[in-house]
C-alpha cells in the first residue's frame, strides 16, 4: 500500500521555528526602538515616527512567517488527506477481494 507518512516533528519543527523567529523580532524591536527614539538629532515627534515605522515592519514580518508556517501546515494536512484516501480505496479493495491495480489519487502523483 503506497501512502505519505507526515511525521509529527516535521510540523513541530515548524512551529519551533516561527516561535524563534518571533522572539528574534521581538528582541530586536526592544532593541532597536530606544536607540531610534534617542538617536541624535532628531526631535521627539520624528522618533516616535520611526520607532512605530520600525515595530510596524517588525510586526508585518512576524505576520508573514506565521502565515507561511500555517501555509505549510495546510499543505501537510492536505498531504495527510490524500494519503488516508489512498489507504482507504486500498483497504476497500482487499475487504472486495480486488487484486486489480491501484487507482490514481493525488497522494501518489
Amino acid at each position: 500500500m503506497q501512502g505519505h507518512m507526515v511525521t509529527t516533528n516535521h510540523i513541530k519543527g515548524k512551529t519551533a521555528t516561527a516561535a524563534q523567529l518571533t522572539y528574534a523580532c521581538i528582541f530586536l524591536v526592544s532593541a532597536l526602538a530606544p536607540v531610534t527614539v534617542y538617536a541624535a538629532n532628531t526631535d521627539l515627534k520624528q522618533g516616535a515616527e520611526q520607532a512605530g515605522q520600525t515595530v510596524g515592519s517588525t510586526v508585518h514580518k512576524i505576520g508573514q512567517t506565521g502565515k507561511d508556517v500555517g501555509l505549510g501546515i495546510a499543505h501537510e494536512a492536505v498531504d495527510i488527506g490524500h494519503a488516508a484516501k489512498a489507504g482507504a480505496i486500498e483497504f476497500w479493495r482487499a475487504v472486495k477481494g480486488d487484486t486489480g491495480t491501484t487507482g490514481n489519487t493525488k497522494s501518489q502523483n
